[in-house]
């Protein structure tokens, strides 16, 4: 099954022979994992790689958690005071001044309808006159830092965004998927908990759901991946490049986690079965798709499989799946990805097979 869908996608973009997939299926009667690919090198479900944008169902979760305590409320404003305190959830300084910043809601924020422009993804205008216009900002940084890796801090972030008045339009709106919009939360989190962001993810998730290898990396220097891991490799003109060590502080919130396929099997089946420190009342909501798209809650999205999240950064490629019916979680994980096509038909052409296989494996388990 795997294999003959993944043979049929590496030969139509080329794929290096090195290159493989691997799903892992986590069920009420036991785990399966299997690959293809790799020139035969074996692969384990306890493998870490960069999980990408699956790290905001985490986010989305901690703002969740903290909603559910009374510490927030996703339908406050950004710019109000939090609980039993005067200071707002996002500071009030010249960093923090995006568009619309007295409207935006934290659920606007959740279900990217805050119309927050994506430093991480979109260039700059052209019109700005800060030295990277017409570039990508972290590009930019990335291009003309010095040996030691940039630092990259959220109020850093939405500054470029504060500058030159960025936004793709009213909050409320439309719907616009933004990973600047989800490192605001972080902020927010920490301003509400009093805690670290990543040491809130561990107190609250990691640690007492038993997600012993995922950890929220923000340190610079944190380049590296522990072992076992998969080398992540990218694409630029006609060959591949090893980018598996990489600067996630320029993604905290949004796609900083490195976990396992293990690990986030487990997260998203506990998460969506009810076994988490979340109410089941919260995760109606975190499932509820407001108007203006026909996929994306808050935090977590909606697939013909089953609902989790997708996530895709320089060499790494994955789903993190929730089927409700069979109860099964599946992970996805195709470490590379192809920057050549400009209109991301690799990444959308990977996507559409990572479906089709895990819709074959529920099928397949579901009759046995």
């Amino acid at each position: 099954m795997i294999d003959t869908r993944y043979a049929t996608f590496s030969e139509s973009y080329d794929v290096p022979p090195h290159l493989g997939i691997l799903l892992h299926l986590h069920t009420p009667t036991g785990d399966y994992t299997v690959q293809s690919g790799f020139l035969g090198k074996e692969y384990s479900a306890d493998t870490h790689y960069r999980i990408a944008s699956v790290t905001k169902t985490f986010t989305a979760a901690a703002i969740m958690l903290l909603d559910q305590q009374g510490l927030l409320d996703i339908y406050d404003t950004v710019t109000s005071s939090i609980p039993g305190s005067k200071d707002p959830y996002l500071p009030d300084t010249d960093d923090f001044a995006i568009p619309y910043k007295d409207r935006i809601t934290i659920k606007d924020l959740l279900s990217h309808r805050a119309g927050v422009f994506d430093v991480f993804n979109d260039p700059i205008p052209i019109e700005s006159d800060e030295p990277y216009a017409g570039m990508n900002y972290i590009g930019y940084i990335q291009d003309t830092e010095n040996d030691e890796p940039h630092r990259y801090s959220l109020s850093e972030l939405a500054a470029v965004i504060a500058k030159d008045h960025l936004t793709y339009g009213e909050p409320g709106t439309l719907y616009h998927y933004s990973d600047s919009g989800y490192m605001l939360l972080p902020v927010i989190i920490e301003r509400v908990s009093g805690i670290p962001y990543d040491q809130f993810l561990s107190e609250h998730f990691f640690v007492p759901m038993g997600l012993h290898d995922t950890t929220a990396v923000f340190e610079p220097n944190d380049t590296l991946l522990p072992e076992p891991y998969f080398e992540g490799y990218s694409r630029w003109d006609a060959e591949y490049f090893n980018t598996t060590e990489d600067n996630m502080s320029s993604n905290i919130g949004a796609g900083n986690i490195i976990s396992t396929p293990k690990d986030m099997a487990s997260w998203m089946r506990l998460l969506l079965s009810g076994q988490s420190p979340l109410k089941s009342s919260q995760i109606t909501l975190m499932t509820e798709i407001p108007e203006g798209n026909n996929a994306y809650a808050l935090g977590l999205s909606k697939t013909s499989v089953g609902i989790g999240h997708s996530g895709a950064h320089p060499g790494y490629l994955n789903f993190v799946i929730y089927d409700e019916t069979s109860d099964v979680s599946m992970v996805v994980v195709m470490p590379f990805i192809d920057y050549n096509e400009g209109n991301m038909d690799h990444v959308s052409a990977a996507s559409q097979m990572m479906i089709e296989i895990m819709e074959t494996a529920v099928r397949i388990y579901s009759e046995m």
